[in-house]
């Protein structure tokens, strides 16, 4: 199955010739933070952050859906915290992608559909998730981005294989 990650009724406006928008990955990095002078003082909330961020950028890599499985409210409140021109391209889910994943890395409640690990392996590998519980994380994931997508917010999703 391939899930379609952009109806064409979805799709973002954004493919003007030469549009180029730069943003970071992430913004709560830890860099942003720790150098003291992206921020103004006393912004140190997620929600104040984003929100001052989407001031001074176009875009941003959200890149904790890799390590994560990303929530739709997240996503909803994301939307609601940046101005309407705000993007966001979004990491896939590392599983989604083919890398290995620690059984803690996916939802609780899909953890105990997981063959057990042996040899002292640590993580699992796509091939081997059932195919129910891959069929269920990308549903998820794809549930998760939606309110960004309907939004006409979500530029790209990055499928990072290497």
């Amino acid at each position: 199955m391939t899930p379609d990650l952009f109806p064409a009724t979805a799709v973002p406006r954004l493919g003007r010739r030469h549009n180029i928008a730069v943003g970071t990955c992430s913004w709560i990095d830890p860099s942003l933070i720790k150098a003291g002078t992206f921020y103004p003082r006393g912004c140190s909330s997620a929600q104040a952050r984003l929100r001052h961020y989407a001031s001074v950028f176009p875009v941003v890599e959200v890149d904790s859906s890799y390590y994560a499985m990303p929530s739709a409210r997240n996503s909803a409140l994301w939307v609601e915290r940046t101005p309407a021109e705000f993007r966001f391209n979004v990491k896939a889910f590392r599983l989604l992608t083919g890398h290995q994943t620690a059984p803690a890395s996916f939802p609780p409640d899909l953890q105990a559909e997981l063959p057990p690990l042996r040899g002292g392996r640590k993580n699992h590998y796509y091939a081997e998730v059932p195919e129910a519980v891959r069929q269920e994380l990308w549903r998820r994931f794809i549930e998760a981005i939606a309110p960004l997508r309907d939004a006409g917010k979500l530029t790209a999703v990055h499928f990072q294989f290497a």
